[in-house]
C-alpha cells in the first residue's frame, strides 16, 4: 500500500512525522512518502492512505501581541483531502488534526477539541480489544495531552483515557463517504510515537483505513 505523510511544523508534527515514517517503512507492505508540501493533497491519486497531523488551522501572531487562528490549508488543498477520503481513500489523523478545526471538517473527523489539561503521564486504555486495529495493542503509558473532545456518538471508540473519573476517547474510526478515517488524539510530541504499542496502533489503523468496503 502507498502511504503519504504530510509533515509540517504546525503542532510540531514535523518531529513526529519522521518517527512515523521510520516505523512504517519497516513494514514490508508499506511504501511510505513524506512531504511538507501541502499541495500534495491536491494529487493524492495513487495513494491508499494520507497521514495528516499538521491540522486545519494554525495560530498567526501579530507584532502587537495579538493572535488569530487562520486556515492552514488553502480551499483547494482542503478539498483535495476531503475528496480523496470521500472517494475511498484512507485518512489517519493525528493529534492536532482535530484541534480548533473549522466546522466543515468535523464530519470528516467525527470530533474535535479546543481544550486540554496540561500534559501529564497517563495510561492509554483499550476500549475495544476485539477490533482489528487494537490487535496486539495492550494498555500503555504515555506523557501526552488528553483532549476534551466533542464527538459524534456514532464514532467507534478504540482507545481512551480516564481523567477525573471521566473517560475521554483517544482513538476512533468512522466512515466518510466510501473511505475510512482513523483518528488518534495522542501525539503531542514525537516521544509518544517511540512507544511500541503506539506504533502498533498506528500501523494497524493505517492498514485498516487502506481497505475498502
Amino acid at each position: 500500500m502507498k502511504v503519504l505523510i504530510l509533515s509540517g511544523s504546525n503542532h510540531g508534527f514535523d518531529l513526529s512525522a519522521v518517527v512515523i515514517q521510520e516505523f512504517l517503512q519497516a513494514e514490508s507492505d508499506m511504501d511510505v512518502s513524506l512531504t511538507e508540501d501541502a499541495e500534495a493533497l491536491c494529487c493524492l491519486e495513487g495513494y491508499d492512505v494520507c497521514v495528516f497531523g499538521t491540522g486545519f488551522t494554525r495560530v498567526e501572531r501579530h507584532d502587537d501581541g495579538s493572535a488569530d487562528r487562520v486556515d492552514d490549508l488553502t480551499p483547494t488543498q482542503e478539498r483535495g483531502l476531503f475528496d480523496f477520503v470521500h472517494g475511498g481513500g484512507g485518512l489517519a489523523g493525528v493529534h492536532g488534526t482535530a484541534w480548533w478545526i473549522p466546522s466543515r471538517a468535523v464530519p470528516l473527523l467525527g470530533g474535535h477539541a479546543n481544550w486540554h489539561p496540561p500534559g501529564l503521564i497517563f495510561e492509554v486504555e483499550i476500549a475495544d480489544d476485539a477490533h482489528p486495529i487494537t490487535q496486539g495493542v495492550t494498555p500503555f503509558e504515555v506523557e501526552d495531552e488528553i483532549y476534551m473532545s466533542a464527538y459524534d456518538p456514532a464514532i467507534h471508540i478504540l482507545a481512551k483515557a480516564t481523567w477525573y473519573k471521566k473517560e475521554h476517547p483517544l482513538a476512533w474510526i468512522q466512515p466518510y463517504g466510501a473511505g475510512r478515517v482513523f483518528y488518534t488524539a495522542l501525539g503531542h510530541t514525537a516521544d509518544t510515537f517511540q512507544r511500541p504499542m503506539m506504533q502498533r496502533l498506528m500501523v494497524n489503523g493505517i492498514r485498516y483505513v487502506a481497505e475498502h468496503d
